[in-house]
């Protein structure tokens, strides 16, 4: 118990650093969101007029107690472009960021780690070769690129997939794939080493001459060992995809949270900026807390560290 209290306060001083960071970092960019809202030909009476009407004429103090404020009762402000709270926004574009973030889970778990499994388990093998050349691939080559073949094989020569936007299962599949492919080549490499370092321990060797099954050998034995560093690199990543996928969006005309960032920089839109970092923050400390809990169910030693 004192373990996940210490957790859990730990999470909570990291959203309050992010919240201020991203707070600081808006608002000393040197571009003013009320001359972009007022446009290039408005004088200086009319850009203050927004500037007071967006209460960005107050000390940036008082701005910094108004945003946390709000932000700790879930309220992220008022978007400058279209006056729409900013939660609202977000978690309109949310079903379609975790239709994505699912999808490339289901990659990393059925090509990352079946590779991985089987490269660890039988090294040298036919599988742990392709595993290998195919995890340096992934690594290689940039996800745009690798979405954008995927697009012309799959939806513009061949139209067997769609070739973008958002609406059905079909849809969700080239951008998972492209999304999940990268990821995937970092799971075939951790859990492949992983799991051949722990087939040698003793503890292993034991376990065998006791006459255990080797189907039972690995599942309690080698691969609970094995799942540590997979676990915590399957929270980072979920974490992440949840904060949005720019590149991937941006590529199939994907309506998620990442896309939605962009526009909001492009029209200085700092109420959307702002509420999007802290919603990634928000879901990064929540997975983290999430993949602290099955740590300790997995190793219960973890609680001494």
């Amino acid at each position: 118990m004192n373990g996940i209290l210490k957790r859990l306060l730990g999470a909570f001083a990291v959203w309050l650093g992010v919240a201020t960071l991203a707070f600081a970092l808006t608002y000393v960019i040197p571009a003013d969101p009320a001359k972009t809202l007022a446009g290039a030909q408005a004088d200086a009476e009319t850009v203050e007029s927004i500037r007071r009407e967006l209460g960005l004429d107050a000390p940036s103090p008082v701005q910094y107690v108004r945003y946390m404020g709000g932000a700790l009762r879930g309220d992220f402000g008022t978007s400058y472009v279209t006056a729409r709270p900013v939660m609202p926004m977000i978690l309109e574009r949310l079903p379609a960021t975790v239709a994505l973030a699912l999808g490339a889970v289901g990659v990393y778990i059925v090509l990352g780690m079946g590779l991985g499994l089987w490269g660890g388990l039988k090294p040298r093998g036919m599988a742990d070769r392709f595993g290998v050349v195919m995890a340096a691939g992934g690594v290689s080559v940039p996800s745009f690129w690798f979405g954008l073949a995927l697009l012309y094989v799959f939806a513009y020569r061949f139209p067997i997939l769609p070739l973008g936007g958002y609406g059905t299962p079909l849809h969700v599949i080239l951008p998972a794939i492209t999304l999940g492919l990268g990821g995937a080549a970092y799971y075939i490499r951790l859990l492949r080493q992983s799991l051949q370092e722990v087939m040698r321990q003793d503890y292993i060797r034991t376990a065998r001459a006791k006459g255990l099954p080797e189907s039972r050998v690995i599942a309690r034995h080698a691969l609970r060992n094995a799942s540590l560093p997979i676990v915590t690199l399957l929270g980072i990543d979920v974490s992440h995809l949840l904060g949005g996928a720019v590149l991937t969006e941006s590529v199939f005309g994907w309506p998620g949270i990442g896309s939605q960032a962009m526009q909001a920089i492009a029209t200085m839109d700092v109420p959307v900026i702002m509420g999007t970092v802290l919603f990634a923050a928000t879901a990064i400390v929540m997975v983290n807390l999430i993949v602290d809990v099955i740590t300790l169910w997995i190793d219960p030693r973890v609680a001494s560290l």
